[in-house]
């Protein structure tokens, strides 16, 4: 009989793809050093392989290609241990044949071992068999489903153990057979046999066996089902967020027309065209966070993943197992089998430290080997990963000053700040609070379900004179506040409705109704007469104030002194957009 498999090389990956071993013969095929290409991803060295599929599917995946001008056949198998998936092993072929070759040949029997003992610990019962049908490979799940005690001999029919395989079918039909539910000696499986091909000839088979007694024990089945339709909702949910993404430009998430603002839009896209590291700096709320999420969506990174981390947050003793994650036993009370930090989750994508001038000078220095060499070790960890990562960074600090001081390092600033990208606060740039008002206030309408479309002239004025030393975010809390005390129906927001703290510290300004009157009264200093309305107006809100100064801000005590009932007052102070004193 002749050998099926000639076995000319190996290479390991492990969980995330990372070549962690690879023979001279692989390394050769595909023309790399073996010391250059372990430790590096296994897509970057060999675009062509099939192995994200693996990594997915947990499934054992057989590829056909040509590559450097020679054909060749990949076996990708997975490696699990104790129901834990490892990696993968990935079998080399430069002359794939299941048949016509001598099934005696040591070469075969030792690929044959292998493949054994890596497919022996998969929890499902797999078979390979040749053009024939004739068993090439049977693991250890086959065996001791079907309840047979020894290792039937290669070349023995799969018929001769498994009556009831369609093998002989689908090796004629080139048809595959799926989920097939049958009974074999009083218990249930789930079978499936799909034909093999080299170079679209038919070469073998594979035949799958699942005990159905085993599924509805462990759930399998339901979690499978279960795991399929949430796999379907996250690709269909991820391909609406980029079909929204491609109708709307990420330029449109920075709001402002100032020539500033104009300027760093035009920064922010050229910029993410790139992978250098950017530095954001601006006052606390300007928005640092979204700057980085446009450039991170800009880039050609925009499909990975954008993890954010504040320096600040985090107590100093975790911020290093927080970034680079932890080995099992790394410390008391850390997770069994480990944990993944910041960076290899950003791994292929984008990371935003926020805050990095609070990061505490002994992980600064941990932190510049990423920014140098793109690679490091967990904690408690030997091995040295590798990571495709680009960094954004933010802070409120002036790090030239703590650079002076000793409290941040100087070759860390140069790398961190390839380029530099200031946001300017809100007060200097009075011009664009019209806009980010009108946009902050859709987003309330939809979070509230409510129709506000505007602001009384009143708000619009202090808006204007106020200095906003929380930016852009105090000006989102103040609206969110008013929202909260709307009634129902109103569209308005008036100065009833602000934080009374807020309207204390507007400049030039005793109290919302005076401004009031001011705006009121300027209104009208071009006219040469004032209505009869308007005079008894001001004159009424001149008394309430009045009473109201009396009463030290009792809202009976000042009813009483006007002589009118405490509701009537009410009535009148929402009239005059009059607040408590």
């Amino acid at each position: 009989m002749q050998q099926e498999f000639v076995g000319e090389g190996m290479l390991l990956v492990n969980e995330r793809g990372i070549i962690t071993f690879i023979d001279n013969s692989v390394a050769q095929a595909l023309k790399v050093l073996p010391g250059n290409a372990q430790g590096r991803r296994l897509t970057e060295v060999f675009p062509e392989t099939r192995l994200l599929e693996v990594l997915t599917s947990h499934q054992v995946l057989t590829q056909d290609l040509m590559i450097w001008k020679q054909k060749a056949t990949l076996h990708y198998c997975p490696i699990c241990k104790d129901e834990k998936f490892l990696g993968v092993a990935v079998y080399w072929h430069a002359k794939p044949s299941l048949v016509n070759q001598e099934a005696d040949n040591p070469q075969l029997n030792t690929l044959l071992s292998l493949y054994e003992s890596i497919l022996g610990d998969l929890p499902i019962g797999i078979a390979v068999v040749d053009r024939q049908g004739r068993i090439v490979m049977l693991n250890r799940e086959y065996q001791e489903t079907l309840g047979i005690s020894c290792q039937p001999a290669r070349g023995v029919s799969l018929l001769q153990i498994l009556p009831f395989s369609r093998v002989r079918d689908v090796l004629r039909t080139g048809q595959s057979v799926r989920g097939m539910e049958v009974k074999f000696q009083g218990s249930s499986f789930f079978l499936s046999e799909a034909p093999i091909y080299c170079e679209k000839e038919l070469v073998g088979g594979l035949s799958k066996i699942l005990n159905r007694e085993r599924l509805e024990k462990y759930h399998v089945k339901e979690l499978f089902d279960r795991f399929q339709l949430l796999e379907s909702k996250l690709l269909f949910y991820k391909e609406e967020l980029q079909e929204i993404r491609r109708l709307s430009s990420p330029l449109e998430e920075i709001i402002g027309d100032t020539p500033v603002m104009k300027k760093i839009k035009q920064v922010s896209a050229r910029v993410a065209l790139h992978d250098a590291n950017v530095l954001i700096t601006g006052e606390s709320g300007t928005g640092k966070g979204l700057i980085a999420q446009v450039i991170h969506n800009l880039s050609h990174r925009s499909n990975e993943p954008f993890i954010k981390i504040n320096c600040a947050a985090i107590p100093d003793n975790l911020l290093e197992s927080e970034l680079f994650g932890y080995e099992e036993g790394a410390f008391t009370g850390a997770a069994k089998g480990g944990k993944s930090g910041k960076f290899e989750l950003a791994d292929g994508g984008t990371i935003f430290l926020d805050e990095i001038g609070d990061m505490p000078a002994a992980m600064q220095a941990k932190i510049l080997r990423v920014l140098q060499e793109k690679s490091f070790e967990r904690v408690g960890g030997c091995k040295t990963l590798n990571v495709d990562v680009r960094v954004l960074a933010a802070t409120h600090r002036n790090l030239e000053q703590a650079i002076d001081e000793g409290k941040f390092r100087l070759d860390m600033y140069y790398r961190l700040a390839v380029i530099k990208l200031h946001i300017p606060p809100l007060r200097e740039r009075n011009e664009d609070i019209p806009k980010l008002t009108a946009s902050i206030m859709q987003k309330l309408n939809h979070k509230y379900s409510l129709k506000v479309n505007e602001l009384s002239p009143e708000v619009r004025q202090l808006f204007s004179k106020y200095n906003w030393p929380g930016n852009v975010r105090e000006l989102e809390n103040v609206l969110e506040y008013a929202f909260n005390f709307l009634e129902p129906g109103e569209k308005v927001i008036s100065l009833e409705h602000l934080p009374g703290d807020f309207v204390k510290h507007i400049p030039n300004s005793q109290c919302s109704s005076e401004l009031r009157l001011e705006t009121v009264t300027s209104s009208n200093s071009n006219r040469r007469e004032i209505s009869l309305e308007q005079a008894v107006s001001q004159a009424e809100i001149n008394t309430i104030l009045q009473s109201l100064k009396l009463s030290q801000g009792n809202k009976q005590e000042a009813a009483r002194i006007l002589g009118i009932h405490v509701s009537g007052l009410y009535q009148k102070l929402k009239k005059y957009n009059i607040t408590g004193h």
